[in-house]
């Protein structure tokens, strides 16, 4: 037994104890069950104990919001049913988490998520043909797995006989997956053949194996029609079948077979076998993306001939990220509707933990962990992110040497908090290329193997002794900048483990080439320690165990890519607080980014929600969200050709991200003309962190947006027709008026300040990246801290007092029901509650230091001293149609976009042909 069951024990224990838990009640409980386990008690500090107490107190506090749901007219059958339905699968898999320290608060809500869910699909009893279509929308890495597994638990008790579960489209997310769903669900280890059911029980086998599906899976084998044997016809079964199945052309196909061999309703339709098929990740590879509605592609074609074959179906996706394809991807609404696994019926959205660590806490400039992250910029000749398959770093570079030594310094701490032998992990994720990745885990291999020496010769010295070896004094120095005053390790205890904390580190390289796997069950006693170097097998779905530190080196602006590539979200509950995250910043901000615009999509389906929307509504509202658009630029890149995507502004907020090279002082002179004639027919107002002009007509802003020279394929969201047709469509409603801001923060020097149209102005320092592309002009991509041209706040600028207050009251409500931990206001708010626009004139100092892309390799570092950039704050639509939001057509160029990301193009192309060949 290690200190993480004990704690899981003593967490079950408290939650079915009357009373209040007090932190003394705490203690005594958990010294109770040391006492049982003597040789732990014995190893186990005061110091340690302290820690695991203060880590239960904090997951007995854990708190989660209800999901949420937008659906079509429904009769409820579930209420009905729940009283004389035995509850055996999904009763035994709660206690099976009970045990593993869930607690009550978090399985309450569980509770009530399942039956939502599963009270959606239709009632197996019915008789007669039926569908339902629907999809879940979760975190990246947030419990989606546990939640299926409920839903599946629970379909099984009120009915569905036959259960498809699609993982991914690599074969060690589908183990993962099996081994979760046997230890949930079946209650069988299906590694352990040829001995004794009771000898073979797992998970929730151990509580109850007296009813057990039957599964056509394994860890070891995917679907295989010629060792898939029933004793009986398929509607003779008497407990639920389940297959944990990749998503792939070829095991479907042969599943399709089998099923029509196996059925007593040869030739026709499976009756009287309720069917239930969910597809996690379900933007990925499931949606038609034929040109052609008629013709849809393999895996499509197969989704619907499988589900087509049961006379009663259900399909569930399951998505990460609001953006989903399924949304997006059809080329008009009408296609987006009629796409037959488009959720019809039901789209429900799931909310986090309040110990889930996510991109709010990273990512944002005010989150509590955002001293995790580490920015990188000392890699562009060793590890650029763009390189070809025979590019060979002959070293690496100081910023992964230094991300190995914080994962030896965590494993220290974690050692030092009773957690040596729990399961950690680090990611190494800087090429798609396998070659390239097994290059890169040689030098890993090599550095870690002087480091290890350096720890066994000198971790037993002095402190001051040790500190005279090199390597040993780079993890001091690792530990002081990073740790130091965030965790209350002291380096004179940690120093004495680290020969304990490397020695077991193993380095592996995980992609399709290599015969490395991570087969955390293997280690179940020790716990695996790992430094994981690979690519797309590590960016979808699969769970890295204990993962601590994570280096990321990829150039992708896609939504999906980037959530997926984000393996560092989930849960770190005893050692959120020594994370480590190595990045770009250009790929900070846009982390950054893509969580405020998810987030922006949560909070308004659960508007949509309360207003009782239907399902595509939400659809329509996510393709007409200005961010889909990339989408959009991704999934058509592949045609060459220029396409157009409607998108609504209401509510939005769109900046100049990317100022054209070649327009630098036009568009200084543009600003020079509209703040002039501010001026001259609106006064020059008095500045205080800017200029502020009310009562503004929208003709001035039009006229100001027409004049200004856009990079109309870097930047999209601001090209200026669809931007002005939008602003002259609603002249009449919320636009007719505006306020007018340029920003001059307080905060900034005025020393030499830019002068415009006779007003001085501070002007905001942004570090941007130089891009140049032969096939248009080059161009600043100004990314600051959060991929914006504005700092937070900068929205409330013309807010009355009445609408400040009402800002802060929406955010307290959110903070409060969310149970998160207090932050600044952020700009969302603002907009919410603005009654007039709001167009922000900026005067930026861009610097390329540190750049990421350098014109050549003897240009110096590139400065422009003053740049214009502009942003609009949209009220939401109000009068007349308001009740849907009013649509711009856009166009994409998508060769630019091709040219610009073909790499990630190139790698979503691979993982579709995957997605068609057995793996």
């Amino acid at each position: 037994m290690t200190i993480e069951s004990v704690e899981a024990s003593v967490i079950g224990f408290l939650s079915n104890m009357p009373g209040k838990k007090t932190p003394e009640k705490v203690r005594e409980v958990l010294r109770t069950f040391l006492r049982m386990r003597a040789d732990l008690d014995a190893e186990v500090s005061d110091e340690t104990v302290e820690i695991c107490a203060r880590r239960i107190e904090s997951k007995l506090a854990i708190d989660m919001a209800d999901a949420a749901s937008i659906q079509l007219p429904f009769v409820e059958w579930l209420p009905s049913r729940r009283a004389t339905t035995t509850d055996f699968y999904y009763g035994r898999y709660r206690s099976f988490l009970q045990n593993r320290g869930f607690t009550p608060a978090v399985l309450g809500v569980l509770d009530k998520d399942t039956d939502k869910i599963t009270g959606l699909f239709e009632n197996p009893l019915r008789t007669g043909a039926w569908t339902r279509r629907g999809l879940v929308v979760g975190h990246v890495q947030s419990g989606k797995t546990a939640n299926y597994t409920g839903v599946i638990s629970k379909a099984a008790d009120y009915g569905y006989r036959f259960i498809v579960l699609l993982t991914g489209i690599q074969e060690n997310l589908r183990v993962q997956t099996q081994e979760r769903i046997e230890d949930g669900f079946i209650g069988l280890n299906s590694e352990a053949k040829g001995i004794d059911a009771s000898q073979a029980r797992t998970g929730v086998g151990l509580l109850d194996i007296s009813r057990r599906p039957m599964s056509l899976t394994s860890r070891s084998s995917d679907f295989n029609q010629n060792s898939a044997n029933l004793p009986v016809a398929l509607q003779a079964a008497a407990e639920p079948i389940i297959l944990v199945m990749k998503k792939n052309a070829r095991l479907l196909r042969n599943l399709i077979d089998w099923l029509r061999r196996n059925s007593q309703d040869q030739g026709g339709r499976i009756a009287g076998v309720p069917m239930l098929l969910i597809d996690d990740e379900a933007d990925n590879a499931s949606i038609n993306t034929s040109g052609n509605p008629d013709l849809p592609n393999r895996i499509n074609q197969q989704l619907r001939e499988l589900l087509g074959l049961f006379e009663r179906n259900v399909y569930v996706g399951y998505t990460a990220t609001p953006f989903a394809n399924i949304f997006i991807d059809p080329d008009s609404k009408d296609a987006m509707e009629q796409e037959d696994l488009f959720p019809r019926d039901f789209i429900v959205s799931l909310d986090a933990p309040t110990n889930y660590v996510g991109g709010s806490r990273m990512f944002l400039e005010d989150g509590d962990l955002r001293y995790c992250l580490r920015e990188v910029s000392d890699h562009h000749t060793l590890l650029p992110e763009k390189h070809k398959i025979t590019h060979s770093p002959g070293e690496l570079p100081e910023s992964l040497r230094e991300a190995i030594r914080s994962f030896v310094i965590a494993r220290a701490v974690r050692i030092c908090r009773g957690h040596g032998s729990a399961h950690s992990s680090m990611l190494v994720n800087v090429s798609r290329f396998n070659d390239v990745q097994q290059k890169v885990a040689g030098l890993v291999i090599d550095y870690l193997g002087s480091l290890r020496e350096a720890c066994k010769g000198h971790a037993a010295l002095m402190p001051y002794q040790a500190l005279a070896e090199p390597h040993i004094r780079d993890l001091h120095r690792a530990w002081g900048a990073w740790l130091q005053g965030h965790a209350p390790e002291p380096w004179e205890s940690l120093l004495p483990l680290l020969p304990q904390a490397i020695g077991p580190v193993d380095v592996r390289t995980i992609n399709s080439r290599s015969a490395d796997a991570l087969d955390y069950r293997r280690y179940k006693e020790s716990g695996l320690h790992v430094i994981a170097v690979g690519g797309l097998s590590l960016s979808r779905g699969f769970t890295l165990e204990g993962l601590t530190v994570s280096y990321f080196l990829r150039n992708s602006v896609m939504y999906d890519t980037l959530l997926q590539m984000g393996r560092w979200f989930g849960y770190r509950d005893g050692y959120e607080d020594i994370c480590r995250l190595y990045m770009t910043g250009s790929a900070i901000g846009w982390y950054a980014h893509v969580w405020d615009a998810a987030e922006e999509l949560r909070d308004e389906f659960r508007r949509m929600e309360r207003a009782g929307r239907a399902p595509k509504d939400f659809g329509l509202r996510v393709r007409s969200h200005p961010d889909s658009l990339i989408v959009t630029a991704r999934n058509k890149m592949r045609t060459g050709r220029k396409v157009t995507h409607s998108v609504a502004l209401g509510g939005r907020l769109i900046e100049t991200t990317a100022l054209r090279d070649d327009a630098i002082d036009r568009n200084l002179e543009s600003l020079e003309r509209v703040v002039a004639r501010l001026v001259r027919e609106y006064g020059r107002p008095a500045s205080d962190g800017g200029y502020l002009w009310s009562q503004v007509p929208a003709e001035v802003v039009t006229d100001f947006v027409r004049g200004f020279v856009n990079h109309d394929d870097a930047c999209m969201k601001t090209q200026a027709e669809p931007v002005v047709r939008y602003i002259d469509s609603r002249r009449d409603y919320e636009l007719g008026l505006w306020d007018v801001v340029m920003i001059s923060p307080q905060e900034t020097e005025l020393a030499s300040p830019h002068t415009v149209a006779g007003l001085p102005v501070r002007r905001q320092y942004r570090r941007s990246e130089y891009r140049r592309n032969a096939a248009g002009p080059g161009y600043f991509a100004v990314s600051g801290s959060a991929g914006r041209v504005a700092s937070r706040g900068a929205e409330k600028a013309g807010l009355d007092a009445e609408e400040m207050a009402a800002a802060r009251a929406m955010f307290e409500a959110e903070t409060s029901s969310a149970g998160i931990k207090k932050r600044s206001i952020s700009d969302k708010h603002y907009r919410n509650v603005r009654s007039r626009p709001l167009l922000m004139l900026h005067v930026l100092g861009l610097s390329t230091k540190d750049r990421e892309v350098l014109p050549s390799a003897n240009d110096p570092d590139l400065t422009v001293t003053a740049a214009a950039a502009w942003g609009i704050s949209f009220p939401r639509t109000q009068g007349g149609a308001a009740a849907d939001p009013i649509e711009v057509e856009y166009v994409v160029n998508t060769q630019w976009w091709r040219e610009n990301y073909g790499d990630d193009m190139e790698e979503y192309e691979e993982e579709q042909q995957a997605v068609a060949d057995v793996v």
